[in-house]
């Protein structure tokens, strides 16, 4: 497959129209029903099926997905640097970031790095924990920040950050008059859980048990801004990062620190059968000093001052 082929295929399951596809692409929307096409001939089977006037893809076409976005990454990554050779620029670094700490954080530390280095490209992607460490491992990704702990022989990691995890709860709750609130405390009480597929579910999960406690699940979340929502609305209780809790803030919702302590590690992840590079030894540099700098292992004080609209 050509370039603008994979690229089409992409951007055509991503948005579900050949003429958004097509119009993103820069080309006319006949070309781009050409294209795909000819692919569907070559590939001997159907990729797409047209509901409601939107394009939507074959569980064949699904299969594809993951292989195409890491093509499409690693040619870009190629194109990227035949570029900076025939420009004489001095590099590139491709770095990836959980969501988490995606918001603000580190799009603030990639503009300091970048300001001060006008020949320097970055690539930046915010993707899930696995998928980093994914890509980490496959030499896609420079630098990643990512949360799983689990171990990969292609993947280099060190702690960067400590995360601790608080207790969200709404103004006007019983529990906002506790210091602190320990797990038995959430017995009986209304909770909002982290999604199955968060790892640090396990570790609340152990608490929760060890303690005896059995909160009413009224919601489960798979992003932390989500859960204090719910928190802001009144549904329940939830348990989240202070980094999360640091960047939202949300209105009417007590924090307060909650025991036994629970803690997780963001990972600074690079590949451990790549080259190092000075420009990549320079960002790390960075992001070490800024999370001395920033605090970012100790939720600031602040946090626990009650916020009320």
């Amino acid at each position: 497959m050509k370039l603008k082929e994979l690229e089409l295929l992409h951007s055509l399951m991503s948005v579900g129209s050949v003429s958004d596809a097509a119009r993103t692409m820069r080309m006319s929307q006949p070309n781009a029903s050409k294209m795909l096409k000819k692919m569907e001939n070559n590939f001997g089977f159907q990729l797409f099926e047209r509901i409601n006037s939107r394009l939507h893809p074959t569980e064949e076409a699904r299969l594809l997905f993951d292989p195409i976005e890491r093509a499409l990454l690693s040619l870009r990554q190629f194109h990227s640097m035949t570029e900076e050779v025939r420009n004489m620029r001095r590099g590139t670094l491709i770095i990836g970031g959980l969501p988490l700490l995606s918001r603000t954080w580190l799009p603030d530390i990639v503009g300091t790095y970048m300001s001060g280095r006008p020949g320097v490209s970055v690539t930046f992607h915010t993707r899930s924990s696995k998928k980093l460490i994914e890509w980490v491992g496959e030499r896609q990704i420079d630098i990643a920040l990512g949360m799983l702990s689990m171990e990969d022989p292609m993947v280099e990691r060190s702690a960067l950050i400590k995360m601790e995890f608080l207790a969200a709860i709404p103004t006007g709750h019983s529990l906002v008059d506790k210091e602190v609130v320990e797990a038995i405390d959430l017995d009986g009480q209304e909770f909002i859980s982290l999604s199955f597929l968060d790892h640090t579910r396990d570790d609340i999960d152990r608490s929760l048990r060890q303690a005896g406690a059995v909160p009413v699940e009224r919601a489960g979340c798979s992003l932390p801004s989500v859960a204090l929502r719910l928190v802001e609305k009144g549904i329940g209780i939830a348990l989240v990062d202070h980094i999360s809790a640091c960047h939202h803030q949300p209105k009417n919702v007590v924090f307060k620190r909650f025991t036994p302590t629970i803690r997780k590690n963001v990972w600074l992840l690079r590949p451990r059968m790549r080259p190092r590079s000075r420009l990549a030894d320079e960002f790390v540099e960075l992001l070490y000093e800024r999370v001395e700098e920033d605090q970012l292992s100790v939720p600031p004080d602040s946090l626990f001052v009650r916020r009320v609209m």
